[in-house]
């Protein structure tokens, strides 16, 4: 196995590893491990020491399952085996993952149950109602920048349509050999551009959903909470946008390729320098940033006050359900970003569409 093939696999996998592993600390002040608490909680010993032992049991685990893939995938040189070991470790980091938060929500909630009963206070609930007139996300005419670069590429791609080869390579191993090659038809040829604008379509459905999902409050800094989560939502459209515009670039440099072939270090130079370019902007945004603009430097001492609390809606701490909540799209208690509200029909419509939109388009130009 060349030593490319451990370059990508660090390349992807390492920073992830640490993603995970920090976790918590990217959470709002007011949650730990999808419980709701006070800001003076979040920082107590207790919980700090309890977000170290997380991280720590995340590296820990993740670093061995990742030694051992690599291990495995020295002892062979078939892609397609080599493949399977890097399936096997994905598949073990997301168990690893939901375990771990698991054990330690659970700990977290008899924690709070049995240490922290003088924290339990009646809770209360703000809401802005001018907040959705401010200015929240970027606005979706950037992604007329991505329409035309897909225009350009589809126009390149008809004008030449008769000149690209009898066999098209579809799909390629660590080390940028072609694995999966296929005979010429519209569907392989214009494969990249079909990637291009689905991608830029979800990137501005995603773009609209931030705009959308609930907002939530800190009751006793509101002005403050307030401007976090603005610049939370604004970070993460701004985000959006250049990486999905890195994206379809990358896809409009695959398609030249179908035309002019590049050498395959060139071709697995670019791939891994997009890889770097988004897991840097992530790393930037998460730590800069954090879940609902925690990590937003605004002045504001650590409140004893409890938030509005519904911990009986996040069933193990993850997964939003409550059928009274109007809301589509909420913020994620564990974890960066935002899911869905489970008790809403919509939000599975919504869902369902855009995984049998992919799949659809997979089948078809397969």
């Amino acid at each position: 196995m060349q030593w490319i093939h451990f370059v990508m696999l660090g390349v992807m996998f390492l920073p992830i590893t640490l993603l995970i592993a920090f976790t918590p600390y990217f959470t709002r002040r007011t949650e730990s491990f999808g419980i709701t608490v006070s800001e003076e909680v979040f920082y107590s010993e207790p919980l700090k020491r309890m977000r170290r032992n997380f991280a720590a049991v995340i590296i820990i685990l993740q670093v061995a399952l990742l030694a051992i893939c690599l291990w495995g995938t020295s002892l062979v040189q078939d892609s397609a085996k080599q493949a399977t070991w890097m399936m096997i470790y994905i598949f073990g980091v997301v168990i690893i993952h939901f375990i771990t938060l698991f054990y330690f929500h659970n700990k977290m909630k008899r924690y709070k149950a049995e240490q922290l009963p003088a924290s339990i206070k009646p809770s209360k609930m703000s809401i802005d109602t001018t907040f959705r007139k401010k200015k929240l996300v970027i606005s979706n005419k950037w992604y007329f920048i991505h329409v035309l670069i897909i225009i350009g590429t589809a126009i390149f791609t008809a004008i030449n349509y008769d000149r690209f080869p009898d066999q098209i390579p579809f799909q390629y191993d660590l080390q940028g050999n072609p694995t999966t090659i296929r005979d010429k038809s519209l569907g392989t040829v214009y494969m990249p551009v079909i990637m291009q604008l689905m991608m830029t379509l979800l990137f501005i459905f995603i773009n609209s959903m931030i705009y959308r999902s609930k907002q939530q409050v800190d009751t006793d800094n509101p002005e403050i909470s307030l401007s976090k989560n603005r610049i939370f939502r604004m970070r993460n459209s701004v985000f959006n946008v250049i990486t999905s515009l890195l994206l379809v670039l990358l896809f409009n440099f695959m398609q030249f390729t179908m035309l002019y072939p590049v050498d395959a270090g060139v071709m697995m130079a670019v791939v891994i320098a997009v890889v770097c370019l988004v897991l840097v902007g992530v790393a930037i945004l998460y730590f800069t940033t954090g879940q609902g603009g925690s990590r937003v430097k605004l002045q504001a001492e650590p409140s004893s006050l409890e938030p509005y609390g519904n911990d009986e809606s996040w069933k193990l701490g993850m997964f939003y359900f409550d059928p009274k909540d109007p809301a589509i799209f909420v913020e994620k208690r564990m974890g960066y970003g935002w899911t869905i509200n489970h008790a809403r029909p919509m939000a599975w419509f919504l869902f369902v569409s855009i995984i049998g939109t992919i799949l659809a388009v997979t089948f078809l130009i397969s």
